[in-house]
């Protein structure tokens, strides 16, 4: 007895192939891989129907019509859904689609409709020996709805092809091709029964581009990827399910060789594959175990609990033989700490470096989800207001001990929001300094001091110079003098009305760079001042180290001396080191009429405080220094 099933055999071997690679891989859970999982299913059944009708044709003799009937349209029907769920894979990464009621209502009308005329009308089957199939009206319309799917998935490849990664786009659009020539020429030669191959080769083209549960794993452990994660996590934040966390978070650097460091991680691996959670691969040597609340990995309170202790307990304990690690663990009860994938990563790296040496676990909640979405909201806030020019110079004006005059001033970068009130300095100023914006913040308080220098005539008014603040990532930059020399000349200021700020600090890595900045900015005629002095390294070698003229005691060494007797000893010989250097002084955070008599007292050349003034807007300082230096 000859059957015309070779392609479908084919067919069917492919599928059983994919099938087995694909259970035995931990599946992840993406929509993606569940819509794959139930293509292949459904194509699989359709090979087995396809098979089962072309026996029941061969066997008409001894089977009833009612089952030749039978089997022949549940094989179109199942042709049709096979389509139907194609189309489905082709938008499973498009969120608003699949949560659109009304455009499944849609698709779903038009696949039980098609499922209903095609169960309806009547079929046909034509048998030679050595050609089985069945054909007639129903197989028309099969031809008629699957189509529509196909075509459908095909062109939802262009008009979300944005939303696709490409190969995605590239992958369905082959076997959306596949299945529209097997069809045709299935059409056209009813005796050629090349579908159920076609749509196995489809499917198979699918599994290598984009399925391969290997695409999701880490290389070197075994456990999935960061990239998995981070398209994990987006689909149950955008699905809104509840999970919870443990991050592990490891040194950046064993100082081990690669092998070593691969042994560890494949210890480490196979030891978190017990604790029954999705298990994942950070940046680095971290990883993070992920419970779903909501079915098969769910933890509570008691078994997450246990789960620390004993998992803090093994990494105390050494790996690959000998080596002791010192691991630290992050705890996120709720996972709805964060709202986005790029916010639980920020959440992440913020607190893996805060432990101190005691510690070994944090416990996040709320409270840390809502400091990054602030911390997040103020990065945009600074980027917004660099881009519409919302950044502001407000001026303390300095007084003279000497002249009694006001003969400078500091220039302070403040922002102003959308709705006209300011933001302060302690709450972008930071966060500016964390992602390298405060160097454009600078630039643009050093333009707009040099323009209010010129513009408002400030020489005239008695102030000889303007203090403007460099900050750490400025002072690192080689450009730094070039830039600065450029804006000067541009805005016609002599670099003698400029004097820059630097900062104590320990955490400058490139001091060679901040010195050879200095030295071609004095060469021009600029000056420098050493400002806070007290709250960074605290010791005059900064002093003797770097070529500066003046020194600015920090407003809580000034009050130290106030209140403090073994304060007010060590800055009265402070004051009198540096004044033997031949250097100037000035004295920051003054209140009070008393306090400004002690400090004039002590031997200060400059006083700057709110006892004068606190800092003002550019048209009030202008206002302030016309009336007091008059």
């Amino acid at each position: 007895m000859l059957y015309n099933i070779d392609m479908q055999v084919c067919g069917l071997i492919f599928d059983l192939v994919l099938i087995f690679f694909v259970i035995r891989h931990e599946s992840v859970g993406l929509y993606s891989e569940k819509i794959f999982k139930q293509c292949l299913f459904v194509y699989s059944c359709c090979i087995i129907l396809d098979i089962a009708s072309i026996i029941a044709i061969k066997n008409d003799h001894v089977v009833s019509p009612f089952v030749v009937t039978a089997a022949c349209k549940l094989y179109l029907i199942s042709l049709m859904l096979s389509a139907l769920y194609g189309f489905l894979y082709s938008y499973s990464d498009i969120k608003h689609l699949r949560d659109n009621l009304t455009f499944k209502k849609i698709v779903y009308t038009v696949a039980l409709l098609g499922g209903i005329v095609i169960a309806i009308l009547p079929i046909s089957t034509f048998d030679n020996g050595g050609e089985v199939y069945s054909y007639g009206p129903s197989a028309v319309a099969t031809y008629f709805f699957a189509p529509l799917f196909i075509v459908g998935a095909f062109v939802l490849t262009f008009i979300y092809g944005s939303q696709m990664n490409i190969h995605k786009r590239r992958a369905i659009r082959a076997w959306m091709s596949l299945e529209i020539i097997a069809a045709l020429i299935q059409f056209m030669l009813p005796e050629l029964l090349l579908v159920g191959f076609g749509s196995s080769l489809g499917l198979f083209i699918l599994y290598a581009e984009l399925e391969n549960p290997e695409r999701y794993l880490d290389k070197v452990t075994g456990c999935f990827s960061y990239d998995t994660f981070n398209m994990y996590l987006t689909q149950e934040f955008s699905e809104l399910k509840r999970f919870s966390s443990i991050i592990i978070c490891n040194s950046a650097d064993w100082k081990r060789s690669e092998e070593e460091e691969n042994s560890i991680l494949v210890e480490m691996t196979e030891y978190l594959h017990s604790f029954g959670a999705k298990l994942f691969r950070l940046q680095g040597n971290d990883f993070v175990l992920v419970y779903d609340n909501q079915g098969e990995h769910e933890m509570n309170e008691i078994e997450s609990a246990v789960n620390l202790d004993v998992m803090r307990l093994r990494f105390k304990q050494a790996w690959n033989g000998d080596i002791l690690l010192n691991t630290k663990f992050l705890y996120i009860p709720d996972g709805h700490i964060a709202t986005t994938f790029d916010e639980y990563m920020d959440i992440y790296s913020r607190y893996k470096d805060t432990f101190t040496n005691a510690e070994d676990m944090k416990t996040l909640d709320d409270q840390a989800g809502q400091s990054i979405r602030e911390y997040r909201q103020i990065v945009l806030e600074i980027k917004d207001a660099l881009s519409s020019d919302r950044v502001e110079v407000f001026y303390q004006p300095i007084y003279s001990i000497s002249t009694e005059k006001f003969v400078s001033a500091e220039a302070l970068a403040r922002i102003r929001g959308k709705d006209g009130k300011l933001v302060m300095p302690g709450k972008f100023i930071p966060v500016a300094e964390e992602t390298g914006l405060i160097e454009q913040i600078g630039e643009r308080v050093f333009e707009k001091t040099c323009k209010c220098i010129t513009e408002d005539k400030l020489k005239e008014k008695g102030i000889d110079y303007v203090e403007v603040n460099l900050s750490v990532s400025q002072c690192e930059n080689p450009h730094l003098s070039a830039k600065y020399d450029d804006i000067m000349k541009k805005l016609g200021v002599s670099p003698s009305e400029v004097n820059l700020e630097i900062t104590e600090s320990s955490t400058l890595n490139q001091r060679s760079i901040l010195l050879e900045n200095m030295n071609k900015l004095m060469n021009l005629g600029c000056n420098f001042s050493l400002d806070d002095f007290g709250t960074g390294e605290s010791n005059l070698n900064y002093i003797m180290d770097m070529p500066v003229k003046i020194v600015k005691f920090d407003r809580g060494m000034v009050q130290e001396y106030f209140t403090n007797e073994k304060a007010r000893v060590v800055i009265t010989a402070t004051v009198n080191m540096i004044k033997e250097l031949g250097l100037q002084t000035v004295a920051e955070g003054i209140e009070t009429s008393e306090q400004f008599e002690e400090i004039r007292e002590l031997g200060i050349d400059y006083i700057q405080g709110f006892y004068f003034s606190k800092p003002l807007e550019k048209n009030e300082f202008i206002r302030f220094i016309n009336e007091k230096n008059s």
